[in-house]
């Protein structure tokens, strides 16, 4: 992983689907505006309306496989790259800004999703996420909450919900 700098107003939330990552969002949200403080909630991919089309082509149709569409499979490195590309417009039409006036920023889901799904997940080698994170991120929260639950419970709790 990197060694960025964290920025102390930047919080993201990881884990799968059905850990309740919704719920936890909208109790920091809630916690941190009670004290006065703006905050930016927002999700990864997506969160600004080219990052939302890059997050579209990257679930595809419900019914096919997550980074999938109905014509071809895409590609580990392909969904690797979008998903920087969606994160770098992210970044800075959203997280800089909200962070440069002082707002907290709250997101469902942010780089460690990538070493997770690209890395671990589809197998792409970590330092080349850490060089997409350095060059197109530059920083790493400040907290990140990691939600755990087992896949099962997580399925059956998102089981006839669209996913992502």
């Amino acid at each position: 992983m990197s060694t960025l700098p964290r920025h102390p107003r930047l919080l993201s939330l990881e884990g799968g689907e059905g850990a309740g990552k919704s719920t936890a969002l909208a109790a920091v949200r809630d916690l941190i505006a009670s004290r006065g403080h703006e905050v930016v909630l927002t999700r990864e991919p997506g969160g600004t309306p080219v990052a939302e089309r890059v997050r579209a082509l990257l679930l595809g149709s419900r019914d096919t496989l997550r980074g999938e569409t109905e014509e071809e499979p895409l590609a580990a490195e392909a969904e690797l790259l979008l998903m920087f590309a969606a994160r770098a417009q992210h970044v800075q039409r959203v997280v800089r800004p909200a962070l440069q006036r002082g707002a907290f920023v709250v997101s469902d889901r942010f780089t460690d999703s990538s070493y997770a799904y690209q890395g671990e997940g589809r197998g792409l080698d970590p330092l080349w996420i850490a060089d997409l994170e350095r060059r197109t991120v530059g920083m790493r929260p400040g907290l990140t909450l990691l939600l755990d639950l087992d896949v099962r419970e997580g399925r059956a709790r998102t089981s006839g919900r669209d996913l992502w």
